[in-house]
């Protein structure tokens, strides 16, 4: 196995650097070839100066601070494909990483055996809270009717099959990666890695979330009470989950036929649920303050 891992960054210099040297440490356990391409989106705490001085062997490409995760992953497993088409090693794979994670040290060891006993399939890694060993990241299954309602999948003693899943740590095999057509970089920040995942079940190649967890990644955190022209800001944003492009983007995807119906729906849901929210939170309050 030679991996060719991808990792997009921006301003987590530490971070960063943890997660790289997270992955020297297993795959030296797992005793397997690995090459790092880092996409440096625009950073300015000297991420991209550090990591050359530090692994002097990672390919580096420098982004403009606009490309954001989906661009910078794209180019970056394009430019990856590129070296594994000129190289001509025996059994490639792309490896995701996000630059947030730290490897467990036998990580790439568990992805290796599982990768034997399935071969040509997508092998997805779970992720924990470094504080409360709950699942933060992993493969996703349907929970409902709208097509993009997935709920994370918990730990399991043995490989589970997945309907998609989060970019967070993710084994490709490259003529996978290459049948699927790429990571979509069209996609502003988020989806596209559920995208991918659509994608890759489309063209009949399996998923499978691996036993147990193979490293720690926190949540992005929630952000405080802000109001509601603020969070649907966020929402609507380059990095948010509702982007009007991206979410135009994978509804088409996921549901051709009446994706302007689950279009509508998304937003429309968004602010009811957000007023109905700051309603009940009123009522609260004033019945807190007439009973104290």
């Amino acid at each position: 196995m030679n991996l060719y891992i991808i990792i997009a960054c921006h301003n987590r210099r530490d971070s960063t650097l943890r997660c790289i040297q997270s992955a020297h440490d297993a795959a030296r356990k797992a005793g397997l070839n690995m090459r790092i391409t880092l996409y440096d989106d625009g950073s300015h705490d000297s991420t991209a100066e550090s990591v050359s001085a530090q692994f002097p062997d990672t390919a580096i490409l420098a982004g403009t601070g606009s490309e954001f995760w989906a661009k910078s992953m794209a180019i970056a497993e394009a430019s990856v494909l590129k070296t594994i088409r000129r190289d001509n090693k025996e059994n490639p794979f792309v490896v995701w990483l996000n630059d947030d994670v730290v490897l467990d040290v036998d990580a790439f060891e568990r992805l290796h055996e599982l990768s034997l006993k399935n071969p040509g399939q997508i092998l997805v890694g779970a992720m924990r809270d470094p504080l409360t060993s709950e699942v933060t990241y992993s493969g996703l299954r349907r929970s409902g009717l709208h097509p993009l309602s997935f709920e994370t999948y918990p730990m399991s003693s043995v490989p589970e099959p997945v309907e998609t899943f989060n970019g967070n740590l993710v084994l490709v095999p490259a003529s996978a990666a290459e049948k699927i057509g790429g990571i979509d970089g069209g996609y502003s920040h988020a989806l596209a890695d559920i995208d991918y995942g659509l994608r890759a079940a489309a063209k009949s190649i399996g998923a499978k979330l691996a036993p147990g967890s193979l490293g720690t990644c926190a949540r992005n955190p929630v952000p405080p009470s802000q109001p509601l022209a603020t969070q649907w800001k966020h929402f609507v944003g380059p990095k948010g989950a509702g982007n009007p492009k991206s979410m135009m983007k994978i509804l088409r995807l996921a549901a051709p036929r009446s994706w302007v119906v689950y279009y509508v729906a998304t937003y429309g849901l968004w602010w009811a649920r957000r007023i109905c929210g700051s309603f009940f939170r009123v009522v609260l309050s004033r019945r807190s303050k007439q009973t104290s």
